[in-house]
């Protein structure tokens, strides 16, 4: 049995953070049974993080290695992406929403103060009573520390919005007229653009980012037709 530890539901999703969603989507693509854990200390993470997965006797932590350990394990190989070219955009396109789009969705929830209290108030209950306030202000302090690190949160707002567009419109332009990112095979870079794009459209608040995304027709598609496939297939688990 696989065991994922990871963050708990929210919103109607599977987690609160997308890499966690990445992880569990991939593992009802690939039909593989599994039990969650919840999580609400990341320093119970072998990184510090989550997710993580016990598999038998291995831990394996990041979403990025968690997938490929299950693709080599389980020979999960048509997932995978083997021609060289679609491999190194594939990879260039993680980065960009990884590195990037993560950062302006974090700034979305936890910065922009009319979503911060939206946020608060739904996330208060997660944490244990008399300990959400401390907790919530804590990560808060914590989240724009790390925003100012990566440079994202050093920018004003008119420019942060400039790039998120950009990076949105990327994005699109890249999916195109496919059906998935890797043409008309799924493969393992949907997981992850489909766990963060799921993930901004259901937060209970707009945002330049939300906005951007609803605006590219082809997004919200692939959205709703990895929502369909996820809810229809042979999953064992629901992410959702």
């Amino acid at each position: 049995m696989i065991y994922l530890h990871q963050y708990p539901k929210i919103w109607g999703l599977g987690s609160l953070s997308p890499f966690c969603l990445k992880v569990e989507v991939f593992l009802n693509l690939a039909g593989l049974p599994y039990e969650v854990r919840v999580e609400l200390n990341p320093a119970k993470g072998p990184k510090g993080k989550m997710p993580f997965i016990q598999d038998d006797k291995e831990v394996i932590s990041d979403s990025s290695f968690i997938i490929q350990h299950l693709i080599k394990k389980y020979h999960l190989h048509d997932f995978d992406i083997h021609e060289s070219t679609a491999r190194a955009q594939s990879f260039a396109l993680k980065i960009m929403v990884e590195e990037f789009l993560y950062f302006a969705l974090l700034h979305s929830r936890w910065i922009e103060n009319e979503n911060y209290k939206q946020l608060k108030k739904d996330f208060h209950p997660l944490f244990p009573p008399l300990l959400g306030n401390l907790a919530l202000t804590y990560l808060r302090y914590n989240l724009k520390r790390q925003s100012l690190a990566q440079g994202l949160g050093r920018h004003s707002q008119t420019d942060l919005n400039h790039l998120t567009s950009e990076a949105v419109t990327s994005i699109s332009a890249i999916l195109g007229e496919n059906e998935y990112f890797s043409q008309n095979r799924i493969s393992f870079i949907d997981a992850t653009l489909f766990a963060f794009l799921l993930t901004i459209l259901k937060q209970p608040f707009d945002s330049h980012l939300k906005l951007e995304v609803q605006r590219h027709q082809n997004l919200s598609d692939f959205t709703r037709r990895m929502e369909h496939r996820l809810t229809t297939g042979p999953a064992r688990h629901s992410a959702f």
